[in-house]
């Protein structure tokens, strides 16, 4: 996700491939890590006007993963789901985490 976010297109392909190989191997990936490797497959070729359609794509996918109890640990270590949503929604990811943030309290 960072060298997404930083534009290194030509880096993400090969690393995306490596790490994919690398975590099959040890037979450690998770459905909300393989919906992630399927959408920078399909992004790399895309303009940014592209993407919008397929981060939502992948929203509508990881949120339905997000109430499975045996992909919690997907969503532990990092807010997969805010970071898409910043995307979709074009905004800061700090943005989208603060409106949560005020709607939980707010309940």
């Amino acid at each position: 996700m960072a060298h997404f976010e930083l534009g290194n297109d030509m880096l993400m392909e090969s690393l995306s491939k490596s790490v994919y190989r690398f975590m099959l191997k040890m037979k450690n990936l998770t459905a909300v890590e393989q919906a992630m490797f399927k959408f920078l497959r399909q992004s790399m070729p895309l303009s940014p006007r592209q993407l919008i359609p397929e981060f939502e794509k992948l929203l509508h996918t990881i949120k339905h993963l997000e109430k499975d109890r045996f992909q919690t640990r997907s969503f532990a270590y990092l807010d997969i789901i805010s970071w898409v949503e910043s995307k979709v929604y074009k905004k800061g990811m700090g943005e989208v985490i603060a409106e949560k943030y005020l709607a939980s309290k707010r309940k």
